[in-house]
């Protein structure tokens, strides 16, 4: 299901059409329909993403450290700020100011454009130690009750 059909044909001329980060992608096309029949007042999401949201570096880097656990050997750290093999980080990309991160800002900024601009977001992004999958936990408060 596409989001917001209308706004490609403003673009036909430019060329480019930008495409949201993954996580807010899939968060957005399942709030569309949603927001259709009874507008969202307010969404808290957690993102529980893959290592492969952080490339084949991030692939390569779950690898040899779950390797390097199960032989014991020196565990290192190279891509992500800690240790990711057998681990929960509980944050993507850098802090802002305002204590959340660049990657949990993506996601709030790129739903209101593409949605809604009034809608309440929060957003906590997690990296887990899996190579391929995003999952997300998500709580929608409605203006009206969904029947």
């Amino acid at each position: 299901p596409e989001v917001n059909p209308d706004e490609v044909s403003l673009f036909s001329r430019k060329n480019i059409i930008a495409n949201p980060n993954c996580s807010t992608a899939q968060l957005v096309v399942a709030l569309k329909p949603l927001h259709d029949v009874a507008t969202i007042k307010r969404v808290v999401v957690a993102t529980y993403q893959s290592v492969s949201g952080a490339g084949k570096e991030g692939m390569d880097e779950l690898f040899t450290q779950t390797r390097a656990v199960f032989v014991a050997d020196q565990v290192d750290v190279k891509k992500f700020t800690k240790r990711i093999a057998f681990n929960v980080i509980p944050h993507i990309d850098v802090f802002l100011d305002d204590g959340s991160t660049k990657e949990e800002w993506k996601m709030v900024a790129e739903t209101k454009k593409m949605l809604d601009p009034k809608i309440k977001l929060t957003a906590t992004c997690v990296r887990v130690p899996v190579f391929i999958g995003h999952s997300e936990a998500v709580n929608i408060e409605f203006e009206k009750p969904i029947t």
